[in-house]
């Protein structure tokens, strides 16, 4: 049984764990030496307390993510895991949690459904955001020669004139071919360590309008007005092991200077990645309930 409470009312359609998914997806990799200014959200910022643990740095990544299938439905996410944490033990008995985990710090997706369900899963603090690529999801057989990836604020329209928080070019690798990977066989621990999730202070208010309206609110209406009602709150700490098998390549990386929006709002300032990053296509992704427990 879960130590988190269900909410009475669901502002979109509950999936609870586990997930499996289909997805393409990018890897940026990347190395910090300290937290970087606004690495989380506002509505996060108290995960920088020490009481949540403190930054040991390691292989981190930002990854793009590219899912046709899900039990949320399609949508883009947009990953910022600075790299490990310690991890705060439980207050008495088990489980037997380690010392230290990848966290995942700030999360953007193109979709409502999947922001609500993601953080009462697994505490995992999902945002709105729009997203541009310069090219669909590609195939063994199709490869473009370079995609450009481009993440915006959830307000903003095509065409609007407004940039892009997040932007990088991704130059896949041609010359080798695809390589078939199962993260299961990758010496280098998988698992997602979450403190819980804030809740935004309108959110119980929010759902409620929302159960007044006469028709719901489209999934994918990612305006900033609708969001308040998917950012759940949550009361425990979840580890969650993830499992992954796709075709994987390299690409070359080059990510732009992201635009000062709202004084660096959306993302945090000083993120380098490596030039060389990884490429993983018709992958399958595996989240599974989580390992919970209270401090």
């Amino acid at each position: 049984m879960s130590l988190q409470p269900e909410p009475e009312t669901h502002p979109v359609s509950r999936a609870k764990a586990p997930w499996a998914m289909k997805a393409e997806s990018y890897l940026l990799f990347l190395k910090l030496k300290e937290l970087p200014q606004g690495v989380y959200d506002e509505l996060e910022e108290v995960w920088a307390g020490d009481e949540f643990g403190k930054f040991k740095g390691g292989l981190g990544a930002v990854v793009i993510v590219r899912y046709s299938d899900t039990p949320a439905g399609p949508y883009d996410e947009l990953i910022l895991v600075p790299g490990n944490f310690t991890i705060p033990p439980p207050s008495s008995g088990p489980p037997k949690i380690a010392k230290r985990s990848l966290r995942i710090a700030r999360i953007y997706v193109s979709q409502r459904t999947t922001t609500y369900n993601g953080r009462l899963n697994w505490n995992i603090p999902k945002h709105l955001a729009r997203f541009s690529f310069s090219a669909p999801p590609a195939t063994n057989t199709s490869l473009p020669q370079t995609l450009d990836v481009r993440v915006f604020p959830p307000n903003s329209t095509d065409g609007d004139g407004t940039k892009p928080f997040f932007s990088c070019t991704l130059t896949p690798w041609r010359w080798v071919p695809a390589i078939p990977v199962n993260m299961a066989y990758v010496p280098m621990s998988m698992v997602l360590t979450q403190p819980p999730c804030p809740q935004a202070a309108g959110q119980r208010a929010a759902v409620e309008s929302e159960m007044l309206l006469e028709s719901p609110i489209n999934p994918n209406d990612i305006s900033e007005k609708n969001e308040e009602a998917v950012l759940v709150g949550t009361e425990r700490w979840c580890a969650t092991e993830l499992g992954a098998r796709s075709w994987a390549r390299g690409c070359w990386v080059e990510t732009h200077a992201g635009e000062e929006v709202e004084e660096g709002k959306w993302w945090p300032k000083g993120v380098r990645t490596w030039g060389v990053g990884g490429w993983l296509e018709d992958g399958v992704f595996e989240f599974p309930e989580a390992v919970e427990w209270k401090l």
